[in-house]
C-alpha cells in the first residue's frame, strides 16, 4: 500500500519535536481559558488505585472508553474498541485472536481484569481479546505501564479493566445483526449473524442480569477454490448469569460466565482425494465468581472509613484443537481473594492478599497418552500501598511479595505522584519494578498446529521475567468559547517512558527444527537483557456535536545485541473522528490506525519485506429512532487492507492483517 512514511531522526530531535507538539496547542489554548465553554463531566476510576476516584484525582494515569463508545463501535468483542486507546496496540495471533500490546510488552504482560479479576488463568498467557464479550459494559480502564505492585504477575506491561454496569431498572433489550465479506463471500454462507439479549429482574432486594451473545461469522475467501481459506467459520456463544444483593448484611455478587468457541477452517485438500483438510478448534470456558464484603462503609471517626470484601474464584477451560491429529488441553484455575481499606481525608491504605492454583494437562485424542502430564503451581501474594496528599501534591508508595511452588520468592516496589501544577496542567511520573513467572503453557505446552503450518513449543527451562520502569505523564486539559469554531473541551497528554527488562519471554524460529519439519517452529525463550522506550502523545477536542482525537506512539525495543524485538511497530498513529446529530439521535464514528516499521525476524524472512505499513479504517453508525427502537450499520476495514496470502510462501514479511472488508446492519429493541 502506498502510505507516508517517518523519517529517522535522533532522539533528542524526536523528543524535542515531542515537546512542541504537545506545549504548542497548550499554550495557545491557555490564553483562551474560558470557564463558560463545554461543561467537562468527571468520571470516576478505581483501576488505578483499587479504590473509587474522580479520574483527574487518580495519582496513576487511566484512559477510559465509556458505554456508549464502546456500544457505538461494537455489538461484539472489545476487541475493536480498544483501538480508541492511545499507546495501546491491537495484534492478530495466528489462532485468528487478538492480543494487546503496550509500552513494548505483548500480551502477555498485559492483564485483563473482567470487574477487577483476571479474566483468564495465569496458565493461559495472553488474554484472547476475541473470547470477550462487549456486553453490557459501563466502561473500560486501562493503566499503561508496570502495574505489578497491585495486580501481579502478567501487569508489567500495564492492565485492562472491563467494569459491567449493575442493574438499576427491570429492563429487556434485543438486538440482531446481520453481516457480509462484501465481493469474499464462500459461496453458501455469504451472510453472518449476530443476536444479543440483555435482560434486568430486580426483585425483593436482590438484582439479576442476564447477557447472552450468539455469533456466527462465516468467514471469507479470496478466490473460488475454498480448499483452502484465509478465515473460516467461527460460531460463539457467551452466557453471562449475575446476582447482587444482601446475604446476612453483606454486600454480595455472584458471577457466572460461560463462552463456547468453535472454529472450522479449510486447510487445504486431501492429496488424491477430493476431500478438504479442516482445522478445528473447540473452546469451552467457564467462571464462576462470589464476593462479600461490606455494603456501606464504616465511620470509624470524623472523616475516616473502612471497608473489606473476600473474593472465590474457580475457572475451567478446555480447548480441543488440530486437523488429522486432535488435542485437548484442559486448564484450571481456583483462587481466593481478599482486600482492606482504610482511608481519612489525606490519607488511604489498601491492603490485600491471595491464594490461587493452576492446573494443566493436554491429552492426544488419536493416541490417547499425554503429550503433557497433568501439572500444577500454587501461589501466596500479599500486597499494601498508601496514599498521601499534602496540598497539590499525591503520592502513591506500594509493594507486592509473592511465593510460588516453582520460583520462590519474588517482590516489587512502586513509587507514583501526582502534582498538580496548575488548575489546568498535571504531572504524574512514577518508578515501579515487575515480574512474571512463566506460565503453565509457556513451559509445557506444544502448540501443535501442523495444519496451519506453524508449531510453538513450550520450554521447562525459562527463567522469571523481570523490569524496572519508568513513566512520566502531562495532562492537561481546558475549555473555551473565545474561538471560531466554537466551544469546546480540549486535553491532551504526553507520556515518556523507559523500561530495563531481564529475561524477557518471547517465543524465536528454530531453524532447524523448522527446515526438518517444514513448519515454521517456533520456541520459548528468554531474552537476557531488553529495553523499551518511547512516547505517547494524545491530543482531543470535543465540541457540542463532534469529537475528535488524534494519538501518536514512537517505540524502541531492542535486545542485548541491540537487535530490535519482533513484532512491535515502531510508529502508530491513531485518528478517531464521532458525530452526532442531536435532534436525529445518531451517532457516527470513523477511526483510522495506521503502522508502520514493525520489527520482524531476519531468520524467518529471508527474502525481506513484501509490506511493512497498514492502514484500517473503521466506520461506525447508530441511531435511536425512539426509547424502544434502534439501529446501526458498520463497515469494518473500509480499505479492505490484507495480507498477501503467498507472502509466508516467498519467506517475505507482510506486516497487514488477514482480513477482509465487512458490512453490518442490526436493529434493537428494548422492552
Amino acid at each position: 500500500m502506498s502510505g507516508f512514511v517517518f523519517t529517522k531522526i535522533g532522539k533528542p530531535s524526536a523528543l524535542a519535536l515531542l515537546a512542541v507538539t504537545f506545549v504548542a496547542p497548550v499554550i495557545a489554548l491557555a490564553k483562551q481559558n474560558n470557564a463558560e465553554g463545554p461543561a467537562q463531566v468527571e468520571k470516576i476510576v478505581v483501576t488505578g488505585t483499587r479504590t473509587p476516584k474522580l479520574l483527574s484525582d487518580s495519582p496513576v494515569s487511566v484512559d477510559i472508553i465509556d458505554g456508549a463508545t464502546v456500544e457505538l463501535l461494537t455489538q461484539g468483542t472489545i476487541a475493536e474498541a480498544l483501538n480508541y486507546i492511545p499507546g495501546v496496540v491491537v495484534t492478530q495471533n495466528q489462532k485468528d485472536g487478538v492480543n494487546v500490546q503496550m509500552q513494548g510488552f505483548d500480551g502477555d504482560n498485559v492483564l485483563v481484569l473482567l470487574n477487577d479479576k483476571p479474566l483468564i488463568a495465569p496458565t493461559g498467557a495472553a488474554a484472547d481479546l476475541a473470547q470477550i464479550s462487549a456486553l453490557n459494559i459501563q466502561q473500560i480502564e486501562v493503566i499503561r505501564g508496570a502495574a505489578s505492585v497491585m495486580y501481579g504477575s502478567s501487569a508489567m506491561g500495564g492492565v485492562i479493566n472491563i467494569i459491567t454496569k449493575p442493574p438499576e431498572e427491570n429492563e429487556l433489550k434485543v438486538t440482531y445483526e446481520v453481516g457480509s465479506y462484501l465481493g469474499n463471500e464462500i459461496e453458501g454462507e455469504e451472510i453472518s449473524h449476530r443476536s444479543q439479549v440483555n435482560a434486568n429482574l430486580i426483585f425483593d432486594n436482590w438484582a439479576h442480569q442476564l447477557t447472552l451473545l450468539y455469533s456466527d461469522n462465516t468467514g471469507y475467501d479470496r478466490d473460488n477454490d475454498h480448499s483452502h481459506t484465509p478465515a473460516g467459520n467461527i460460531q460463539k456463544t457467551f452466557v453471562n448469569l449475575n446476582t447482587y444483593g444482601k446475604f446476612f448484611g453483606l454486600k454480595t455478587e455472584i458471577r457466572f460466565q460461560n463462552f463456547t468457541e468453535d472454529k472450522k477452517r479449510a486447510d487445504g485438500a486431501i492429496a488424491g482425494q477430493l476431500v478438504n483438510l479442516y482445522y478445528l478448534s473447540d473452546v469451552e470456558q467457564y467462571q464462576f465468581d462470589v464476593m462479600l464484603g461490606n455494603d456501606i462503609d464504616y465511620h470509624m471517626n470524623a472523616g475516616s472509613l473502612v471497608s473489606w470484601k473476600i473474593d472465590f474464584r474457580k475457572m475451567n477451560h478446555k480447548e480441543t484443537s488440530g486437523s488429522s491429529t486432535k488435542r485437548l488441553a484442559d486448564i484450571s484455575l481456583d483462587e481466593i481473594s481478599g482486600q482492606f481499606v482504610y482511608s481519612t481525608t489525606d490519607f488511604e491504605w489498601v491492603a490485600g492478599a491471595l491464594y490461587h492454583e493452576d492446573s494443566l494437562e493436554q491429552v492426544n485424542l488419536i493416541s490417547g497418552k499425554f503429550e503433557v502430564e497433568p501439572t500444577s503451581k500454587r501461589a501466596l501474594e500479599a500486597y499494601a500501598q498508601g496514599d498521601w496528599t499534602f496540598d497539590n501534591v499525591e503520592t502513591l508508595l506500594g509493594g507486592r511479595v509473592q511465593e510460588d511452588t516453582d520460583y520462590g520468592f519474588h517482590s516489587a516496589l512502586r513509587l507514583s505522584s501526582k502534582i498538580e501544577l496548575s488548575e489546568r496542567l498535571k504531572w504524574r511520573l512514577g518508578v515501579g519494578q515487575g515480574y512474571r513467572v512463566p506460565t503453565l503453557k509457556e513451559r509445557e505446552y506444544v502448540f501443535d498446529h501442523s495444519a496451519l503450518g506453524y508449531m510453538v513449543l513450550g520450554s521447562v527451562d525459562l527463567e522469571p521475567e523481570e523490569a524496572l520502569s519508568y513513566n512520566s505523564t502531562w495532562t492537561f486539559s481546558t475549555n473555551t468559547n473565545d474561538h471560531f469554531l466554537g466551544g469546546f473541551d480540549f486535553e491532551s497528554e504526553l507520556n515518556l517512558y523507559y523500561t530495563d527488562a531481564d529475561n524477557l519471554i518471547t517465543t524465536f524460529t528454530d531453524p532447524v527444527l523448522s527446515a526438518k519439519q517444514g513448519l515454521a517452529i517456533s520456541v520459548y525463550d528468554n531474552v537476557a537483557k531488553a529495553t523499551m522506550q518511547g512516547a505517547d502523545i494524545s491530543i482531543e477536542f470535543t465540541f457540542d456535536s463532534w469529537a475528535a482525537g488524534f494519538h501518536y506512539s514512537y517505540l524502541e525495543a531492542r535486545d542485548g545485541d541491540n537487535k530490535k524485538i519482533a513484532e512491535r511497530p515502531a510508529h502508530q498513529m491513531k485518528v478517531n473522528l464521532d458525530y452526532s446529530v442531536v435532534e436525529w439521535d445518531l451517532d457516527t464514528s470513523l477511526n483510522a490506525v495506521y503502522k508502520q516499521d514493525i520489527a520482524y525476524n531476519a531468520d524467518q524472512y529471508i527474502n525481506g519485506e513484501l509490506a511493512n505499513n497498514t492502514l484500517t479504517l473503521n466506520f461506525k453508525l447508530q441511531q435511536h429512532i425512539n426509547q424502544h427502537l434502534s439501529w446501526r450499520f458498520g463497515i469494518e476495514n473500509v480499505l479492505d487492507e490484507h495480507k498477501d496470502e503467498t507472502a509466508e510462501q516467498q519467506l517475505k514479511f507482510d506486516a497487514r492483517p488477514i482480513s477482509s472488508r465487512y458490512l453490518s446492519l442490526g436493529i434493537g429493541y428494548q422492552f
